[in-house]
């Protein structure tokens, strides 16, 4: 899972710096700021630096002059939310689903689809992993001892009721995150590579294409042509069709790719993997000695082999192809969205402090893109590991941690980076996280899990969340209009 944190250097309360906002939107009302430039729009909008363009957006948000959301006072059991602010919990683990199957463990990336009317399908990866029997059983299972798959939940955002709740993919492993595509469909990615040699019935370490729409479990059919890796996000360029992928290996490190589809309707039938290099500069390495700000003209270098047998024992196989080449290293490379004809992405423990790393990559042309460096993580005071982001409408940007929840004591909370730069609380995970109730085998009580899969219902009224361990998921909604989220 992935590292965000910010830094401490400037003044502002928030502690983030950050840089390469192209373009900022208007102001509507006092109430509203509609970010217009990318997916990580807070994130980039949070600086004290020269950028003309960043300082007319931090007076932007001066003048709407939102007071925030204030502090943690409604104790649910559960999280710890501002006041006016309440959460409807619902898909727990092993609770049973409409088709008569538990509800998997595990909860992480997320996608929302529009179903008319306040209705939301949410398709959720189920980051499950271990030898077992397939979560549906044999039914049209990928791999009858993988554990891994996909759910959809039916929510009504008017009456704050599930619907309806069913498996959607049946025996793949570690789905971890993935991606919306504009065909109405999502992209689930296994973060593995393991496969026959280690026990399993088939090869892993590919992305599967599931439909919103999708009544009950598809055939899995692996896209191998996108590379065997450990995959994380999937992001498909709406004009083009290309998808761009991140990688979570971190040993030696990782790289990023895109997919150029032989049909974009058609991730199926074929296309051509690459990985990025920076032009003129062989092997590149991003991880440290970087200068936020700075710009590099990027070129992309052939994949060869996809799809290497020995990916099982060499998770890295498909990265040493492209070093071979000339290709550039990133380090764990995680969360990503796409935005504003740019893909955002985060390296979690890039830079310097080994604190994580802002990139973004804005392709120019078909062969060439410009990658930039918008921020680098120089403490980890303000906020620890975060790992999935989601952007609101109202500008800000929702950050998801994944910290020291793990250590006896260990706290996981919610985080909103705003456009004027502020950092700003607003949920805790109160919820101890229990072994023994997601992990057969394992033993003892921890601190708090992580938080994941963060996603905005289409009318941004309602965030959905996760506690990804072991598994629930949130709907929570209150008076936005007083903060960035």
């Amino acid at each position: 899972m992935a590292r965000l944190r910010t830094s401490g250097e400037p003044s502002n309360e928030g502690g983030a710096e950050s840089h390469g906002f192209t373009r900022r939107s208007a102001i509507r009302d006092a109430t509203k700021l509609v970010v217009g430039a990318g997916a990580a729009a807070g994130v980039m909008a949070a600086t004290g630096g020269q950028d003309a363009s960043a300082r007319m957006v931090r007076e932007a948000a001066r003048r709407v002059a939102k007071p925030g959301y204030g502090p943690l006072v409604q104790h649910t059991g559960e999280m710890s939310l501002p006041a006016g602010f309440t959460a409807i919990g619902f898909g727990e683990a092993y609770s049973k689903m409409d088709d008569g199957f538990l509800t998997p463990p595990c909860h992480d990336g997320t996608g929302a689809f529009d179903m008319g009317n306040g209705i939301v399908r949410l398709i959720r990866n189920q980051e499950c992993y271990g030898h077992g029997e397939a979560r549906g059983g044999k039914f049209r299972a990928y791999d009858r001892e993988a554990r891994g798959a996909v759910t959809s939940t039916v929510f009504d955002t008017k009456t704050g009721k599930v619907l309806a709740s069913h498996l959607v993919l049946n025996g793949t492993h570690y789905n971890c995150n993935g991606g919306r595509t504009p065909r109405n469909s999502w992209l689930t990615c296994e973060e593995t590579t393991l496969g026959p040699r280690q026990g399993y019935e088939q090869k892993h370490g590919y992305v599967f294409e599931v439909p919103a729409d999708a009544k009950g479990v598809v055939e899995p059919v692996p896209i191998k042509a996108m590379g065997r890796f450990e995959h994380e996000a999937a992001l498909t360029d709406p004009r083009s069709g290309i998808v761009y992928m991140t990688e979570d290996n971190g040993d030696p490190a990782d790289g990023f790719y895109r997919y150029l589809p032989n049909n974009p309707r058609k991730l199926h039938e074929g296309g051509k993997l690459q990985m990025l290099a920076v032009q003129g500069r062989s092997r590149y390495d991003t991880t440290h000695g970087q200068k936020v700000g700075r710009k590099l003209r990027c070129e992309w270098v052939d994949i060869d082999d996809p799809d290497p047998d020995h990916a099982d024992q060499h998770p890295d196989a498909v990265f040493q192809q492209g070093r071979e080449k000339g290709a550039a290293q990133f380090m764990a490379l995680e969360g990503a969205k796409w935005k504003g004809g740019s893909a955002y992405f985060v390296a979690s423990e890039g830079g310097d402090e080994e604190l994580g790393q802002i990139w973004r990559y804005t392709p120019k042309g078909m062969k060439h893109g410009v990658l930039q460096l918008l921020y680098e993580s120089s403490s980890d005071t303000k906020l620890e590991e975060p790992d999935a982001i989601a952007v609101s409408p109202r500008g800000g940007v929702v950050v998801c941690e994944d910290g020291d929840g793990g250590d006896p004591g260990g706290d996981n909370f919610i985080r909103v980076l705003s456009p004027a730069g502020t950092l700003e609380t607003v949920a805790r995970n109160d919820t101890p996280m229990d072994l023994v109730q997601w992990e057969e085998g394992e033993e003892g009580t921890f601190g708090r899990s992580e938080w994941s899969g963060a996603v905005y219902s289409p009318d941004g009224k309602w965030l959905f969340v996760h506690i990804m361990y072991p598994g629930k998921t949130f709907a929570i909604t209150g008076p936005w209009e007083k903060g960035w989220l």
